[in-house]
């Protein structure tokens, strides 16, 4: 059975979650509070992973936002790891190679008994069996690994939500598993028919929302609902309708219709946030998109030998290829929701400089390129 047919039968299941809600990994903790606090622009709750028996150690601020309900927990159910363990081995099945982020040291995985879930240890034990006497399971690092981001991408599946991380190289390697490992193994292939592309947003946030409280980022994001809902649909509603086209001429009109909504609703924001600071910064949010490549590059590629080179729709708007799929992802275009889109919140070039910040493209072509091949 392929694991598209796997997908397909959990994306059936009950969807209790709304697509103004964001899931958050790879870690419990969040690792900064300004990141928080200007999600909470863009969405109105975060969701994320707790054990049933983790209290997550969370500052003074974050402990508010929980309060709030605009942070609350996912616990894992038996059928989120029973779910994750079959498609998991099903996918790693298919696989002719393992990408080489497998046995990465980079990503901290959790594999001493005190610190994994206990839901998680009858799946982890089918792998290792029991523990040895210093508590350690003994799992295969290539398993213990990708298990740990499929698990993130069957949950935000299941519970038909998008995906938020402020990790570049998770978002990478998410990116990875979003497209089912059908990346060409030399990420370069003009004769491709589909393409990986990160759609890549400008959009404002206070140059002071760090040492704003988390009490007004909460009023905010209240009085902000319409603004984020705009944002989002007008996002959900481009990447739905580019992904599925193959003529170029009609991509453009695409283009210039998520250009007036985009502009539209940036104005709106703008106008509301100078009420709580007078210096609005961008701060960047990628999108991951497949799309057919030739529309890509009859209508929004300069150089059309290349089709990694970076397109501006308009200020603050970029396209960018990521990577060519191989033949064997050509369903991943025709059956893709954007419902399930991979995205990152870039702040740490903005909140860190003084000068003004024009739009900068991340590598995300380099990134996942070194997940797969180093």
């Amino acid at each position: 059975m392929r694991v598209a047919s796997n997908t397909q039968k959990t994306n059936s299941m009950r969807k209790p979650f709304k697509s103004d809600s964001i899931l958050y990994y790879p870690t419990i903790e969040f690792q900064s509070e300004t990141w928080v606090k200007a999600s909470l622009t863009f969405w109105n709750k975060i969701y994320r992973i707790v054990p049933p028996h983790y209290r997550p150690n969370d500052s003074i601020e974050i402990a508010e936002a929980v309060d709030g309900k605009f942070i609350e927990n996912i616990e894992l159910s038996d059928a989120d790891l029973k779910d994750t363990a079959e498609s998991f081995t099903k996918f790693c099945e298919k696989l002719h190679w393992y990408p080489a982020g497998f046995e990465s040291s980079t990503y901290e995985v959790r594999l001493h008994n005190d610190k994994i879930d206990t839901r998680l240890k009858p799946f982890f034990k089918e792998f290792s069996g029991n523990y040895d006497r210093e508590g350690f399971y003994k799992i295969p690092e290539e398993i213990a690994n990708g298990y740990m981001f499929f698990l993130s991408h069957n949950i935000s599946r299941r519970r038909n939500i998008n995906m938020l991380s402020d990790n570049p190289d998770m978002f990478a390697a998410m990116t990875y598993f979003e497209s089912e490992g059908n990346f060409d193994e030399h990420f370069l292939n003009s004769e491709s028919e589909e393409l990986h592309t990160n759609l890549m947003i400008e959009n404002l946030i206070p140059k002071d929302i760090r040492s704003i409280k988390m009490s007004t980022i909460l009023k905010i994001s209240n009085d902000l609902e319409k603004s984020k809902n705009e944002f989002r649909d007008s996002i959900a509603g481009f990447a739905k309708e580019f992904n599925q086209i193959e003529d170029s001429s009609f991509a453009i009109k695409e283009i210039e219709k998520f250009k007036e909504k985009l502009q539209n609703n940036k104005i709106a924001r703008a106008e509301y946030l100078r009420s709580y600071s007078q210096n609005l910064i961008p701060s960047l949010i990628y999108v991951g998109l497949p799309v057919f490549a030739t529309s890509l590059i009859g209508s929004v590629f300069t150089a059309k030998d290349d089709i990694f080179n970076v397109a501006e729709l308009f200020k603050g708007v970029a396209l960018a290829g990521v990577a060519t799929f191989s033949n064997a992802g050509k369903d991943i275009v025709k059956n893709w929701n954007p419902n399930f889109s991979n995205y990152y919140l870039d702040l740490k070039t903005h909140l860190t400089s003084n000068e003004k910040s024009n739009i900068k493209v991340w590598n995300i072509s380099k990134r996942l390129d070194e997940y797969v091949n180093d």
